[in-house]
């Protein structure tokens, strides 16, 4: 009887380590299930309501860095969530998302993520140039890199498609710095008059 009742507390043991296997692999599961959820986080109602109306045109707003912390929080959130919707969408990512990307990146003023998605974008969308926001947000990301031709542009074509946009003062205005500094005096005294009579 003495090896069957051994056998037994052995049995009993083995069951006790494979429960407790079990619940390992259960609490391993949960955690990568958690790390899954850190790694491709979604965004909430309110959130997604909040960020409906951020775009480039925040830029360097004063709207923006009243609750700076909260906000950058919310930015790095839906970054992370954009790209882990790019990543799972597999190539199959309508354009829009990465306009938005650019806009993201650009707030948090992080210029070569931001250019690389407005360059995904404008590659994605054949009528790039009627997205005033976007156009906006390229030239202000060229602007920074010193590449003024192509900032002129992308402002120019701002002015053209949309010339009450809310920043088109300060789009005059970095036009005329740009002409300046290409010595092109007399673009720059056109930009800066038309800045003064619009004031």
């Amino acid at each position: 009887m003495k090896p069957c009742g051994a056998s037994l507390a052995a049995a009993a043991a083995a069951a006790r380590s494979l429960g407790a296997v079990g619940d390992e692999e259960k609490k391993m599961a949960t955690r990568e299930a958690s790390a899954a959820q850190e790694d491709f986080p979604e965004l909430t109602a309110p959130e997604r309501d909040r960020l409906a109306g951020v775009d480039s045109s925040l830029f360097g707003s004063p709207r923006l860095h009243e609750d700076g912390a909260r906000t950058k929080a919310l930015l790095l959130k839906a970054i992370r969530c954009y790209d882990a919707y790019i990543l799972k969408a597999e190539g199959k990512v309508e354009p829009e998302v990465f306009c938005q990307l650019g806009h993201f990146n650009l707030l948090l003023e992080d210029y070569p993520k931001a250019l690389s998605a407005y360059q995904r974008y404008y590659s994605l969308q054949s009528d790039y140039w009627k997205n005033a926001a976007f156009l906006y947000g390229l030239g202000l990301v060229y602007f920074h890199y010193n590449a003024f031709q192509w900032a002129i542009k992308a402002f120019q074509e701002v002015l053209y498609i949309e010339p009450s946009f809310s920043r088109a003062k300060e789009i005059h205005l970095r036009l005329g710095l740009m002409f300046k500094v290409n010595t092109d005096f007399e673009s720059s005294l056109k930009v800066g008059q038309l800045n003064i009579v619009s004031l």
